[in-house]
């Protein structure tokens, strides 16, 4: 598979995270980016200048100290311990309104692990720059983060996609030390075929006719015999539908596209990837028989070889299609937008544009 512009990148990732089409992120147009590490630094950066712009979200923070004048509850016991009484102080427990909270400290983790990298020397320098404004967040390190216990609520949601992307560079962070010297890029095989699933998902609810509805992650329930115990749960990557059909698409991100037959060295479709699209297929027709019911296996184009292959089994029609990321987005939207003109007949898309200005 060709290496995938950066630009191309940022504008899968405009589409799953719409915060980014904000004058903030303007200049990410011009960033000299050669990397998905420079890319997913850069945004850090942007959306941390925003963050700091609106002021770092605080909370009281409960803090024991030595003191000359009394705050807060007087820790007797700590006192006496400390001497603290015949020294004409005392010590005091007390809350403090600040933004030495989980969530920054987890940004300037981040922020600090980046500038350990590789990096572009100007988004190195523009982390320096940046840490400056955390003198006052703790430290930690990136491997001690506890990702199952950030909670986010509507005062804390614009950290969202901040955070998002400190995991996924948590992520790189520890399979790079757990791997030891063995190469192992985890940007590359975490963010790129779980942000192309996300990118198809937004790019059709974003661009389709409002009599379309487009759900992502839907779970299909399997037609099985509950004497023989249940199945493990299915979930389909996409599913757009209308009043009359639906389309079941899963997404294959893979440096290859089909397989060659043994016995003819003819190229089909991939065996185990056509089985779970026929198993999504057939088990939600049990559920929605009043529609007709395909299913899109959507690849990124490899080697410059476009795939477009369509079979027809127990009456469904199924396809096999790429998309060549290593084009011009404009180029790569229409190419989109013509996968489905003969699946759906008539389907209508509307404007969105990536552009922010």
């Amino acid at each position: 598979m060709s290496a995938i512009p950066i630009k191309n990148v940022y504008y899968m990732l405009v589409y799953v995270f719409e915060m980014l089409k904000s004058k903030e992120y303007a200049r990410l147009d011009r960033e000299d980016c050669e990397s998905i590490y420079d890319l997913l630094a850069s945004l850090l950066l942007c959306g941390t200048n925003d963050l700091i712009k609106r002021g770092f979200l605080k909370s009281y923070i409960n803090q024991t100290e030595e003191l000359t004048a009394i705050r807060g509850r007087i820790n007797i016991g700590g006192s006496i311990r400390r001497l603290s009484f015949q020294n004409a102080k005392a010590v005091c427990d007390f809350d403090e309104f600040n933004a030495d909270i989980y969530f920054n400290q987890v940004i300037k983790a981040t922020l600090l692990y980046l500038k350990r990298r590789p990096l572009n020397t100007n988004i190195k320098r523009d982390i320096s720059k940046i840490l400056l404004y955390f003198n006052e967040i703790g430290a930690m390190e990136i491997n001690t983060i506890k990702w199952d216990s950030l909670v986010f609520n509507r005062n804390n949601a614009h950290y969202d996609t901040l955070l998002y992307f400190c995991r996924l560079i948590y992520e790189d962070a520890i399979a790079n030390q757990s791997k030891g010297k063995r190469e192992f890029r985890v940007l590359e095989d975490k963010l790129l075929p779980e942000l192309f699933e996300r990118f198809v998902c937004e790019f059709y609810r974003k661009h389709l006719a409002s009599e379309y509805k487009v759900r992502y992650q839907k779970q299909i329930a399997w037609n099985y015999d509950e004497n023989y115990g249940k199945p493990p749960n299915m979930y389909a990557d996409v599913i757009i539908e209308n009043q009359t059909q639906k389309l079941i698409i899963d997404t294959k991100f893979s440096k290859t596209t089909l397989q060659k037959n043994i016995y003819n060295d003819r190229q089909t479709a991939k065996s185990a990837n056509l089985y779970q699209i026929f198993a999504y297929v057939i088990n939600e027709n049990e559920s929605t028989a009043d529609k007709t019911i395909s299913g899109l296996l959507l690849y990124p184009q490899v080697n410059n070889s476009a795939v477009d292959l369509k079979h027809s089994i127990f009456g469904h029609n199924f396809y096999v299609r790429t998309v060549d990321l290593n084009q011009g987005f404009e180029e790569i939207k229409n190419e989109l937008q013509n996968k489905l003109r003969d699946i759906f007949i008539g389907v209508e898309y509307e404007d969105w544009s990536v552009s922010r200005r």
